[in-house]
């Protein structure tokens, strides 16, 4: 064997293989970074959407009463946003029969944002179930609407039990009551009753 005519040729093929390693390798990298920078993108963007829900809750003041909630949960400003409730959600007995049932239509929600209305008391809601469909555009110029959609059963709500009141409701009551006597002393129709030590008459028992 003549080893001075083959070792350029190992050489060589072994430089060819190397390349060809290397090739493969560095189309191999391409196409996971690629594949990384896909998935970065698409969670980046999947993080920055609003997300919006409607929902029934307990009001504050009473257990009794029910407000509907409209939220976005989202972290970017939702637009044009409609709720449907079917069946229609009932109109409670402080609300006119004849006025609709609000936020049907909002214009826009800010991350975060909310709004929230009295709709109804309990009996007019109790053993209901609703199928909620919401839409909304991501920007005002959006081709698509994106939509969210669930049922909302009433039968949740049973048992719930509050104990205790709530603070900001105990104290707003404290100075309603507050506001109502002051105002009964300036027009003198309450008087305050005021107990007088008399240091004399005490000297004088004495």
């Amino acid at each position: 064997m003549d080893w001075a005519f083959w070792q350029p040729q190992i050489v060589g093929f072994g430089g060819l293989l190397g390349t060809l390693v290397t090739a493969v390798a560095t189309f191999f990298l391409w196409r996971v970074t690629r594949t990384l920078a896909r998935e970065t993108t698409r969670m980046a963007e999947s993080s920055n959407q609003p997300h919006v829900v409607a929902t029934l809750n307990s009001n504050r003041w009473s257990t009794r009463h029910f407000d509907l909630s409209v939220d976005n949960t989202g972290n970017a400003p939702a637009y044009d946003i409609k709720v449907s409730f079917s069946p229609p959600l009932p109109n409670g007995e402080a609300r006119d029969a004849d006025r609709t049932i609000p936020f049907q239509n909002v214009s826009v929600l800010k991350p975060g944002q909310g709004l929230s209305s009295y709709v109804a008391d309990y009996k007019s809601l109790e053993n209901k179930s609703f199928f909620v469909e919401i839409s909304w555009l991501k920007n005002s110029a959006a081709p698509e609407r994106q939509t969210n959609s669930y049922t909302l059963n009433f039968a949740d709500f049973e048992g719930i039990v509050r104990i205790g009141e709530d603070p900001v409701v105990k104290m707003s009551r404290h100075l309603e009551k507050l506001e109502k006597d002051l105002a009964l002393l300036a027009e003198g129709r309450r008087h305050l009753q005021i107990d007088v030590h008399s240091t004399t008459a005490s000297q004088d028992e004495h």
